[in-house]
């Protein structure tokens, strides 16, 4: 904060003792911040159109699973890039809600699956359920992917 008020009275002298300068330099630095504020929203819309095309699916299939592991994970690449990473946070509501059931306090519940998936390649695997609040019964819950970040290849 001390840097950037330094900074801003610095430029408001230079600004002031040489006009004739100050105002075009003034000009340029404001057109590159723009530019350089437009390529970083533009980039971060392209790669957030990516991760919404990671399809991730979460449901209770005990029978589907090995004993322990009820919660199969889905997960379907709809982009046309590879991914290198994927992570996501688990989470569990009763229908009808917003409120997430989990006991985090306990356990982080990130997730994260860190081999290449290839575009249109599906994985699965089985997990098994993070504690829960008390009270509530895993079967009864639906399960959601949350905060899901990805990193893709070029």
């Amino acid at each position: 904060m001390p840097l950037g008020i330094a900074l801003l009275l610095i430029w408001l002298i230079l600004l002031v003792r040489f006009p004739r300068i100050m105002l075009p330099v003034s000009g340029i630095v404001i057109v590159i911040t723009l530019l350089l504020a437009a390529a970083v929203g533009a980039w971060q819309w392209r790669h957030e159109r990516q991760v919404n095309r990671l399809e991730i699916s979460v449901r209770y299939l005990p029978e589907a699973c090995d004993f322990g592991k009820p919660l199969q994970v889905s997960i379907l690449n709809a982009s046309p890039h590879t991914t290198r990473h994927i992570s996501w946070q688990l989470k569990a509501i009763q229908p009808g809600y917003n409120t997430n059931l989990l006991d985090i306090g306990v356990t982080g519940s990130t997730y994260q699956l860190s081999q290449p998936l290839h575009a249109d390649q599906q994985w699965q695997q089985c997990y098994a359920v993070p504690p829960l609040r008390s009270g509530y019964r895993p079967a009864d819950l639906q399960y959601h992917a949350d905060r899901i970040r990805a990193d893709f290849q070029r």
